[in-house]
């Protein structure tokens, strides 16, 4: 359908999603790193292992390396694409990846909906997916999705109590699933709500999960007449 002239759309979400192209050789390389520094850095027991948001500052592993680059011009991309027509000829755009840390699950581990602070832009790189849900309506053995990432439209929580017909169809699905596969970047804005449904597989499911900044020649400061 052709866009209609008369009609202003506002405040879209926007979610990349990129397939690395590098992943069939760097893949395996990041699961026998990830699996080294677990093992020398154990945590506690339980069906979720989480690295710390810095373990890689020290590192000069060349597949991480190479996957860090993937998610810098994967950020690049949708802050461009999102905020080009506010940045300016003349600005210098600088990508800082403040966070970022891989997480090992299995045995129904899961996440509760939460967002990211401190950061403008968040996102999930699927390292390993094992037997996660690939499709809607596929489940795992406890009849729900399986080790997918859900987000929630930010007008999910007004929707309580409120009324509904044809006229506002359009906000009735307040969620989008990613579905975990090799290889696949998934890069959304930090402030949106999203949850991760418990995984259970004969594999584990490996990801690597990151946080970013973007910053330009000198400190954001809003005023009034920012529109």
């Amino acid at each position: 359908m052709a866009r209609n002239p008369n009609i202003t759309e506002l405040w879209p979400v926007s979610i990349l999603t990129r397939k690395f192209g590098k992943f069939q050789k760097v893949n395996p390389e990041l699961i026998r790193y990830f699996s080294e520094y677990r093992a020398a850095n154990p945590g506690p027991p339980g069906p979720m292992y989480s690295s710390p948001d810095n373990f890689s500052a020290d590192t000069e592993n060349a597949a991480l390396k190479e996957l860090q680059q993937f998610i810098m011009d994967g950020l690049f991309e949708i802050a461009s694409a999102t905020n080009g027509r506010f940045w300016g000829k003349k600005q210098s755009i600088n990508i800082h990846i403040t966070g970022l840390w891989f997480q090992v699950s299995n045995g129904y581990g899961f996440h509760e909906t939460h967002v990211h602070g401190n950061c403008s832009w968040s996102g999930v790189y699927y390292v390993q997916s094992g037997q996660s849900s690939r499709k809607a309506g596929e489940t795992g053995d406890n009849g729900m999705p399986n080790g997918i990432t859900r987000f929630y439209g930010p007008h999910m929580e007004y929707q309580a109590g409120g009324h509904g017909d044809l006229g506002n169809l359009y906000l009735q699905s307040s969620t989008w699933d990613s579905f975990p596969e090799d290889g696949k970047l998934v890069i959304f804005p930090a402030h949106l709500k999203h949850m991760v449904f418990p995984y259970n597989g004969d594999d584990d499911r490996i990801i690597v999960s990151f946080h970013a900044q973007v910053l330009g020649d000198s400190e954001l400061r809003y005023d009034y007449s920012f529109h």
